[in-house]
C-alpha cells in the first residue's frame, strides 16, 4: 500500500515537472516569435523613415501631404 502512494507521488510530481518544462518552452518560443517580427518590421516601434522632399529639400514621412507650394511631389 505505501509503495503505491510514494508511485502515486512521484507519477504526479514528473508529470507536473513536465507540464511546467513545456509550458515555459512555449513562452520562449512565442517571445522568441515576436522578437523576430519585431526585427523583421523596424516600423512596429514607431520609427519611420524619411525621405527628402525634392522641391524644398526638407524631410519629410513618405505619404505626407503636400506643403502647398506649386510642385509639391506629396499628395496634397
Amino acid at each position: 500500500m505505501f509503495t503505491k502512494i510514494i508511485f502515486t507521488i512521484l507519477v504526479v510530481t514528473v508529470v507536473w515537472f513536465a507540464f511546467r518544462t513545456f509550458t515555459r518552452m512555449a513562452d520562449q518560443r512565442e517571445k522568441r516569435a515576436k522578437m523576430d517580427a519585431n526585427r523583421a518590421n523596424p516600423a512596429s516601434d514607431g520609427v519611420e523613415d524619411m525621405v527628402k522632399c525634392s522641391l524644398c529639400g526638407s524631410y519629410v514621412t513618405r505619404g505626407a501631404q503636400s506643403c502647398g507650394k506649386e510642385g509639391c511631389p506629396f499628395r496634397g
